[in-house]
């Protein structure tokens, strides 16, 4: 599932990694999933205004909670979109969980080097 909330900073993956698997669900929303072995995650991607991947959102994303896992509702957002090495790139991002009905931010970044590896 991170993989999948990860894609605007991999955006070659978007169009080349043919284990992907779409499905739009409305004008601004889409639906990714990947496989592997026997497990299975799927986000949704929201779309800004320029098109963008804007938000992704998760209704099922495992947290620690203790000694367990429990699926939480997990969303997040990228912003600051600059154009870098031909390709519009999130600069910022973050992530968090919806627990008890609060949402709390448990990760932020800003991207301050990007490149392709050959």
């Amino acid at each position: 599932m991170r993989y999948l909330a990860e894609l605007a900073w991999a955006p070659d993956a978007i169009m080349q990694n043919e284990q992907l698997h779409w499905r739009v669900l409305n004008h601004d929303t889409l639906s990714v999933a990947c496989e592997a072995q026997s497990a299975r995650g799927e986000v949704q991607l929201g779309l800004d205004s320029d098109g963008r991947i804007g938000s992704v959102y998760a209704p099922d994303r495992p947290r620690r909670e203790g000694a367990t896992f429990v699926e939480r509702p997990w969303r997040g957002r990228f912003y600051d979109y600059r154009w870098h090495d031909g390709r519009w790139l999130p600069f910022a991002g973050e992530v968090g969980w919806d627990v008890g009905g609060e949402s709390f931010v448990a990760w932020r970044g800003e991207l301050t080097n990007w490149a392709i590896e050959v």
